[in-house]
């Protein structure tokens, strides 16, 4: 049988070499690569923080950008709806409500009895709003016709109120008063 104590004390160097190394590579692993590891793995947690934040950040920046845009093209369209459709001043507002409603009710066969115009400038938005008051008689087919070619008119016409009252007895005419209105760009003295 091998005598092991006598291998041991022969070779001593080099289990001494042996058991130093394995205690440096202990000592290396636990003093350098053991920390090392940690920090890489927060190091990687950090960056996957980061890369979600990153992702968040950027998607709240494509709805900034898409509101900015939506609001530039909302901006675009209103200044094109002022310009294009709204009348640039009272008078065409005026222009506009008098003679085409006039207009309307006539070939809709409904009699105009009276009509009043009311101005109301509004400073703050920079728009004036024109009222009409016209009062009609006709029948309820007339009427009807009437309303439909209103609001199917291109300009820009708001049918804000209508009563109808039932004309005299046995008369099958109705008594119709409609408010109109219609808004334009108000001038610096409010016209």
């Amino acid at each position: 049988m091998m005598d092991v104590r006598r291998i041991a004390f022969e070779n001593r160097r080099i289990i001494w070499i042996i058991a130093a190394t394995l205690v440096v590579n202990v000592a290396l692993y636990a003093l350098v690569v053991y920390p090392l590891t940690n920090r890489v793995q927060t190091e990687q947690q950090q960056a996957g923080d980061a890369t979600r934040a990153l992702n968040t950040a950027r998607r709240a920046h494509d709805v900034a950008k898409g509101t900015v845009t939506g609001k530039k093209e909302a901006d675009a369209e209103l200044q094109k709806f002022y310009r294009d459709v709204l009348p640039p001043d009272q008078s065409a507002a005026r222009r506009l409500l008098y003679l085409p409603l006039n207009q309307l009710a006539r070939k809709a066969n409904l009699t105009s009895l009276q009509s009043s115009l009311q101005p109301e400038p509004d400073r703050k938005t920079g728009l004036g709003k024109l009222t009409v008051t016209l009062n009609l008689e006709g029948e309820y087919d007339n009427v009807r016709r009437f309303i439909h070619q209103l609001e199917t008119a291109s300009e820009f016409l708001v049918l804000e109120s209508v009563v109808v009252r039932q004309g005299s007895e046995g008369e099958r005419n109705l008594s119709v008063i409609a408010q109109i209105a219609t808004y334009y760009m108000a001038g610096g003295n409010g016209n």
